[in-house]
């Protein structure tokens, strides 16, 4: 995710690494700076939820061992793309949750602090960093004092939960880490996230009142009496299987059943340098003429984005955040991500491989295809090669009409 107005996008690529390069070189005097008021920011790090608990006087259990996914090659144009191949096996790293006696945790960015004043890195991971001190919690010397929180608080915020994908992928998943480990008391109240109309529409669904959550939103720094911190299942975007079937299990309580014939496109709308569709009123005439509905997923409820997923048979979308809606995608269904020119971003690929009998396939966009870092992928907009994915429908329509007929 990129949160640079529009016309900064594209320098996102040159901006990133000096700002991260800039955080790291001023965080030493930040820290010292902390002490002047409060020292809220961490004076060390650990590196794994084992170590904090140890650390502090706490308690750590395993949830999920460490296990190998495999995925399929996928079709798409064109192809192939290496990155796939080179991705397709995958370590999954344990899931664990850990008991912290006076953890805390300080936004904007939901980084856990423990009881002795330590970073919990593998839990506070920043995008696009390699070392603690990079976080840009490091940027801010002086937050504002903690709310202290009596009894157990359960932490389900994490970096971007803003971000619809990083809600349901990072954020809600925690909830089913933590049922995995029936020895750890539930906590009383949450912290998370809880501005957006769609964070609020989930966490009801997920049974989270609001009188139970602490909104970290509202609320940027926290310190319990016991933290509870179940593990993020993706913070490297691993986006493993059984996330998808917990997801499921969840919010999928009504019986959608997929529609034959059922055909639908995402809009990003018109925001410039942010995969934005730049011939999208001829893909949407094109489209359209074979039967496809568009729609805007910003602005239908999660629960119509849950039926519209779960109904359609043909799913075509540019990469954007309203794709973690595959996890609802029906058996026998195919989607066609949109990318630009120059390389694809593996998230939804991921994603898609855990759906019982979805299809994923991929559409690269005209323009010069030499390759791009993720980067430049983020803050490129597409122009989709119409013919390209005309071929590519007519075989996946074709092949539903004759399974029809």
């Amino acid at each position: 995710m990129v949160r640079l107005p529009g016309p900064l996008r594209p320098y996102f690529p040159y901006l990133k690494p000096a700002y991260t390069l800039a955080t790291r070189l001023v965080a030493p005097a930040s820290q010292q700076a902390s002490r002047l008021r409060g020292g809220y920011l961490p004076i060390g790090v650990v590196q794994t939820m084992e170590e904090a608990a140890a650390s502090t006087g706490g308690r750590c259990s395993v949830a999920r061992p460490s296990e190998v996914v495999t995925r399929p090659v996928p079709p798409g144009f064109p192809a192939p793309d290496p990155a796939f191949g080179e991705n397709r096996r995958e370590v999954v790293p344990r899931l664990a949750v850990a008991e912290l006696p006076g953890g805390r945790v300080l936004g904007p960015h939901s980084a856990v602090i423990t009881g002795a004043g330590d970073l919990l890195q593998e839990v506070s991971f920043y995008f696009g960093t390699t070392r603690p001190r990079e976080h840009p919690l490091f940027l801010h010397p002086f937050p504002p004092p903690p709310l202290e929180v009596s009894g157990r608080l359960g932490v389900l915020a994490s970096r971007g939960d803003v971000n619809y994908f990083h809600f349901v992928i990072d954020v809600l998943p925690r909830l089913g880490v933590l049922e995995l480990c029936p020895e750890i008391a539930p906590p009383q109240c949450w912290y998370v996230p809880a501005q957006t109309r769609f964070q609020r529409e989930l966490l009801d669904m997920f049974g989270i009142p609001a009188e139970r959550r602490i909104d970290s939103t509202r609320i940027r720094h926290v310190r319990a009496e016991c933290l509870v911190v179940p593990s993020p299942p993706s913070m490297t975007l691993i986006n493993p299987p059984w996330v998808v079937e917990f997801l499921r299990k969840r919010l999928l309580t009504m019986p959608h059943d997929r529609v034959p014939g059922r055909a639908i496109y995402l809009t990003r709308g018109s925001g410039s340098n942010n995969r934005r569709v730049a011939n999208e009123p001829q893909l949407v005439e094109m489209l359209s003429a074979r039967g496809f509905q568009v729609i805007d997923p910003g602005q239908i409820s999660v629960a119509d984005q849950i039926q519209a997923f779960a109904e359609a048979s043909v799913i075509v979308a540019p990469h954007g955040a309203a794709l973690a809606n595959l996890v609802f995608a029906g058996p026998g269904s195919c989607v066609v991500e949109l990318f630009p020119a120059g390389g694809v971003v593996l998230d939804y690929w991921k994603l898609a491989s855990g759906v019982p009998g979805l299809e994923y396939r991929y559409l690269n966009g005209r323009g010069d295809p030499t390759a791009r870092g993720l980067a430049q992928l983020l803050v490129s907009d597409i122009e989709v090669d119409l013919e390209a994915l005309s071929s590519m429908l007519d075989e996946v329509q074709g092949r539903e009409a004759k399974l029809q007929s």
